[in-house]
């Protein structure tokens, strides 16, 4: 082969370099592209429903096939048919010429001769179930409490009078008969094994909103509602319970009641409270046979009466020559206080010819005392001091 000339040397040279490029491209393309799929086809329209891959839910999803969801839909089946919502109505004896504040204050009686009373007719509401098939309904103390007109609304309008069968103050129980046959009644579970963050459905009719459902959690157990309670019985939950909740159910998963919705914190929000049903279960016999329930004897001494601590503003209204004590508002019937001829409107001033500072002071120095045990009370009548001997005795179970 002859010799190249200098220009043809430059065109393959050229061309050599432009296929070298080319082959150095679709080398580095091929690397980070990767081969082709060709088991994917390229999608041209949405494949029809029965040919896509169904999509698993997992069990607490909240998608429309979801267990979670139908499980509290058939709760609401199997315990709505047995709620019930409660009104009464009571008779309520008070003075318009005096403010709701200071007839609290100074306690019943104390303004009788300021204008006179007036009686007006108070109505209230409340929940309960059906827990025989005729008649037998659960509710609370509270909610039938001095009622004069009790009437029972079942699921579906119809409308029954009631009357109290049974009732204790102590645990805020009620039993209230109607007079019905074949009804539908709710199944009682176990509250000695509820957990800390088991689920639970509330039913009842807060506000008047009949049939709501709630759900939530068990948030605490052994609560008490009183401050020096060292511990309670209650079931604290999470599900929304309000005004007008009060007797109503509160169930597992289930559908069985496991307690009755008591109380609220008004300061707070989702804290509720229940009576397990065992302590139901436990008196439900006493309750509908004795129509009570036999709380055994205290051993703490008391002495009867509702007090307040002498302030300020009471000194100088009723002009007095001291400036602590313990003003006496309520004098409960038949109790030491009653018995001694204690009064409402008596000012204590010494125990045991000891100074009184307060209400909760009087309260600490009983309670460390024994039953049968004397005591002198100095108080402060129609503006002269007195002495009065009070004999403390048990403190009933109910007050």
């Amino acid at each position: 082969m002859g010799k190249l000339n200098p220009r043809h040397q430059k065109l393959l040279t050229l061309l050599f370099v432009v296929i070298a490029t080319s082959m150095i491209t679709s080398a580095v393309f091929l690397t980070f592209s990767g081969p082709e799929d060709k088991s994917v086809p390229t999608p041209t329209a949405e494949a029809p429903a029965e040919q896509r891959p169904a999509v698993q839910q997992t069990a607490f999803s909240f998608g429309p096939d979801s267990s979670w969801e139908n499980a509290i839909i058939n709760v609401n089946k199997k315990v709505a048919p047995a709620v019930v919502y409660i009104d009464t109505e009571r008779t309520v004896t008070t003075n318009p010429m005096v403010p709701e504040f200071f007839r609290d204050f100074f306690g019943p009686g104390f303004f009788d001769s300021y204008g006179g009373n007036r009686e007006y007719k108070q109505q209230g509401t409340g929940s309960g179930f059906i827990i025989r098939p005729d008649g037998y309904i659960v509710t609370n103390y509270h909610v039938v409490e001095n009622a004069d007109k009790i009437s029972v609304n079942l699921k579906g309008g119809k409308k029954y009078d009631a009357k109290v069968i049974g009732a204790d103050k102590k645990y805020d129980l009620a039993i209230v008969k109607i007079n019905a046959k074949n009804l539908t009644y709710l199944e009682m579970g176990d509250s000695t094994e509820l957990q800390i963050g088991q689920w639970v459905v509330a039913f009842g009719n807060p506000y008047g909103l009949h049939e709501t459902v709630t759900t939530g959690i068990i948030s605490a157990l052994n609560r008490s509602l009183s401050e020096d309670a060292k511990e309670g019985y209650l079931i604290q939950t999470d599900a929304a319970i309000n005004p007008g909740n009060s007797g109503g159910p509160l169930v597992n998963l289930k559908g069985e009641v496991i307690g009755i919705n008591e109380a609220i914190l008004s300061n707070a929000q989702n804290i509720g409270f229940a009576i397990p049903i065992n302590l139901l279960q436990d008196n439900l016999d006493a309750l509908i046979n004795d129509g009570k329930i036999a709380h055994p004897t205290s051993t703490t001494p008391w002495l009867g009466i509702y007090m307040q601590d002498v302030n300020a503003d009471m000194t100088s209204y009723f002009n007095l020559p001291f400036k602590n004590g313990v003003y006496v508002g309520r004098v409960v019937k038949d109790s030491p206080a009653d018995k001694a001829g204690l009064l409402p409107q008596d000012i204590i001033t010494q125990l045991n010819r000891k100074e009184l500072n307060s209400g909760q002071e009087l309260s600490t120095q009983i309670q460390k005392m024994k039953i049968g045990d004397q005591v002198s009370l100095l108080v402060w009548r129609d503006e002269e001091f007195r002495k009065i001997d009070v004999v403390l005795e048990a403190k009933p179970e109910d007050e």
